[in-house]
Order: C-alpha cells, then sequence, then structure tokens
C-alpha cells in the first residue's frame, strides 16, 4: 500500500530573491502553460500517491488557491499550514501527526527526482526499520558531502558533514509514525536534526539512487530546469 507523501513547500526562498518576493517557489513558471506545482504533483501521482500533504507557510494562501484539493492530478490534498510562527522543516513534519498514517514519505518542494518508489518502499519494508533516506553519489570534486553509506545504514549529518564522506541527502525519505513522535518539540526544528539523530542509532536505512535529480532553489538551477524540461517536450 503506498502510503502518504508530505511535500515541503514552506520555505521563504531567501536564494530567489526577487523572484520569490510576490510568488512562492512552488509555482514558480517552467514553461508557459506550468508551474513546478503542476510537474511536481505530476510526477507523484504517476508514482502512485494519492494522498499528499503539502506543508506550506511564505505566501501559502497562493499554494493552496492554486494546488486545491488536488483533483487535477488525481491527488487528494491536504495542508500542513505554518500558522503564526515558522515551524521548520521538521516541525511541519511533527505537525503532519495530525493526519492518520503508520508511514509518511517526505520530500522537498524544489527537487524532481529520479529513481524506483516500489525498489525504495521493498527495501524499507524488508529490514522492517523506523525510517530509510535516498542518498546519491557525489562525483563533483570539492562539494561538501552530508552523507556516507555504511550498508544498508546511512550516515547524516548536514551540520558537521565530515571530508571523506561520499554522498549528498537525495531529498527523499519515509519515516514511520513512532519515529516522528518522537521528534523534540522545540519549534521551529530543523528535520536535519532529528535525522541525525536517528542515523546515529542506526534507525535510518540508506537507499542510494543512481540518475541526478532537478532542483529549482536558485534563479540558475531554475532555468537550467527550465531549459531540460522544454528540450524533454519538444523531443
Amino acid at each position: 500500500m503506498m502510503p502518504p507523501v508530505l511535500i515541503l513547500a514552506g520555505g521563504k526562498a531567501t536564494r530567489m530573491k526577487a523572484m520569490a518576493a510576490q510568488t512562492p517557489k512552488y509555482l514558480m513558471p517552467v514553461n508557459a502553460h506550468q508551474t513546478f506545482a503542476d510537474i511536481h504533483l505530476d510526477w507523484h501521482s504517476k508514482h502512485g500517491f494519492r494522498r499528499v500533504f503539502l506543508s506550506i507557510g511564505h505566501l501559502g494562501e497562493q499554494i493552496k488557491n492554486y494546488c486545491g484539493d488536488g483533483e487535477k492530478w488525481g491527488l487528494d490534498i491536504k495542508y500542513v499550514e505554518d500558522g503564526e510562527h515558522p515551524l521548520g522543516t521538521g516541525g511541519a513534519v511533527r505537525k503532519a501527526l495530525q493526519y492518520e498514517f503508520d508511514e509518511l514519505c517526505i520530500t522537498y518542494g524544489d527537487t524532481l527526482l529520479n529513481f524506483s518508489i516500489p525498489d525504495f518502499l521493498d527495501q524499507f519494508r524488508k529490514f522492517n526499520c523506523l525510517g530509510a533516506l535516498t542518498i546519491y553519489e557525489n562525483k563533483v570534486p570539492g562539494h561538501i558531502c552530508n552523507a556516507d553509506f555504511d550498508s544498508p545504514w546511512v550516515i547524516y549529518d548536514k551540520l558537521k558533514p565530515q571530508s571523506d564522506w561520499k554522498y549528498l541527502d537525495y531529498g527523499f525519505m519515509i519515516l514511520k509514525r513512532s519515529l516522528i513522535e518522537g521528534f523534540s518539540k522545540q519549534t521551529p526544528l530543523d528535520l536535519a536534526q532529528p535525522l541525525s539523530e536517528s542515523s546515529r542509532q542506526k534507525k535510518l536505512l540508506g537507499f542510494v539512487a543512481r540518475e541526478r535529480f532537478w532542483e529549482i532553489g536558485s534563479p540558475e538551477a531554475l532555468s537550467e530546469f527550465q531549459q531540460a524540461l522544454n528540450m524533454t517536450q519538444s523531443s
């Protein structure tokens, strides 16, 4: 059975600068007819997801008005809203506990991934662990890596990466409800904190993705994604 997925789309997109002053990053146009949300939600629908929780904060009403209940993409969308104060990525995951689930997939609202969801879920359930994190082997010299792989476990620390690590957080994970229930109550809470703690306790399985991911976290990255998308759609 496919678990629900939480999409973290509540950030202020500071790297987008003036581009995100009036438009949330999740709704950035990628061509004449589509926003990134269209591409992103369609990807989840095609991969078998039906229940989506959208975490929103900065300019969140625009996302809510655009995405609605998700029917356009064959999805059932519910919202996790920051409220008066930012929750942080970890706080948003914790607030998703308001909905029913035993397992929760989590991803970011500015990345488009390319890996096998069924293989990922099969491996997670085979090991019966509390969580699993996708990672990607970095082959760019000088790039700081925030993860490593000690099969079958992932070693992860966003704040204190080690110079000999070879992997990056690929941006997709699954956590059991019991693990999320143990998150710190602090607000805002960066998801990196409970992930690092879980990694040290060998609670996070590692799943190596082989294909690069696309992201729209900066004007340059958005432009690169737009060019690649237009090439794909015109071929």
